[in-house]
């Protein structure tokens, strides 16, 4: 009898993983394409930090924001561009993140000290695209402002961002289309 009882729970745990991965993969909801600037200033609480992504039935499913992290002496060094979803608290992953193991820079990261001669010469350049499969999304970045200043008061070393403006397109993935 427990060999029955053990095939029939492993053949339960298979049928919901296997349920669950195909409601994933089925259900990646559709967003309408949004367009939008977010921008960050040292000096100015008014910037455009967040904005809603909804899906086509115009419910929130996303929330894209721009995040700082300081330094010691609470001076922001980097911003972030973050996707979450939108019951999501501010500890939950960032789903631009890579799955899996990765480290080191990531073209949602913008560090003050990459700018440093501009964005033209930063490591991922004025445009960035980054491809969220496991979404069904494509999110767009083009840097349209940037201003450093040095940490250090050696140019080059570790700059602070004192501003930061970006134009952000998400959209559908061309093979997400039904």
């Amino acid at each position: 009898m427990a060999p029955l009882v053990i095939r029939r729970v492993v053949c339960a745990v298979f049928l919901v993983g296997w349920l669950c991965s195909l409601s994933f993969a089925a259900g990646k909801p559709r967003i309408t394409p949004l367009r939008t600037n977010l921008a960050f200033s040292a000096k100015s609480a008014l910037s455009q930090r967040s904005v809603p992504i909804k899906s086509t039935d115009g419910h929130t499913i996303y929330v894209l924001s721009l995040e700082p992290d300081f330094d010691e002496r609470h001076r922001v060094v980097t911003l972030e561009v973050v996707l979450r979803l939108a019951h999501d608290k501010g500890e939950a992953q960032n789903l631009l993140a890579p799955t899996g193991v990765w480290h080191g820079y990531q073209p949602y990261m913008f560090a003050g000290s990459d700018f440093a001669l501009g964005p033209d010469k930063s490591v991922f350049g004025p445009r960035r695209t980054i491809s969220v499969q496991r979404l069904g999304l494509v999110v767009r970045i083009v840097v349209s402002g940037v201003k450093v200043s040095p940490t250090s008061g050696i140019p080059g070393l570790d700059e602070q961002l004192d501003s930061l403006d970006l134009q952000i397109e998400v959209d559908n993935a061309a093979d997400n289309s039904r």
